[in-house]
């Protein structure tokens, strides 16, 4: 039997239009849309303090078309892979 590495993370791109910045992140491929966005909204406000502000509301969207992704769901339901680009919103 082959050993086999199953994924944890995944790298995504993240364009935050509040703070006009992008971001590389590694972000986990089981935690559901609603606790990822916190987290990473979360996470935003402690790293760029003067350019945005934490946002219980916050959304994550798909970067073409600004769907908004299920927040019940996660990164490995929805097949996302490593470089899908995201706005957090």
């Amino acid at each position: 039997m082959k050993n086999e590495q199953v994924r944890t993370k995944m790298i995504a791109e993240l364009y935050v239009p509040a703070a006009q910045k992008r971001f590389d992140v590694r972000i986990p491929l089981d935690l559901r849309v609603h606790e990822l966005t916190r987290l990473l909204s979360k996470l935003l406000s402690e790293v760029e303090p003067g350019s945005y502000a934490f946002d219980a509301d916050a959304v994550l969207c798909e970067y073409q078309t600004g769907n908004v992704y299920s927040a019940s769901l996660t990164p490995r339901e929805m097949g996302w892979k490593n470089g899908i680009r995201l706005l957090l919103l």
